[in-house]
């Protein structure tokens, strides 16, 4: 294999490196994207559940936990962090990956 052989393969391997970290750089930051947008989902139901109590001190007869409108946006913020736990799995994979 002559210097130019070794110079071209050596170009194309890195060209490929280069690829494939660009690559990888572009799902990370599609996962983060992913984590914001369940982080921002999560912040919602919060808020929800914030109004509900709210609410619930004009009359503060019945125990805010115990209504089945917040039982299910507190279902629906556990099932929101264990997906996040899965994203930030995802992304140190990734990482590792590199």
């Amino acid at each position: 294999m002559g210097f130019w052989d070794k110079v071209n393969d050596e170009f194309k391997k890195a060209v490929e490196e280069g690829w494939e970290a660009v690559r990888e750089g572009a799902k990370i930051g599609k996962l983060k994207y992913r984590k914001h947008t369940l982080h921002k989902s999560a912040e919602k139901r919060f808020a929800e559940i914030g109004g509900i109590v709210y609410d619930m001190v004009k009359s503060p007869s019945d125990n805010p936990i115990a209504r089945p409108d917040v039982l299910k946006l507190i279902e629906e913020i556990k099932k929101l962090e264990a997906e996040t736990e899965a994203v930030d799995r995802e992304i140190e994979a990734t990482r590792k990956k590199e």
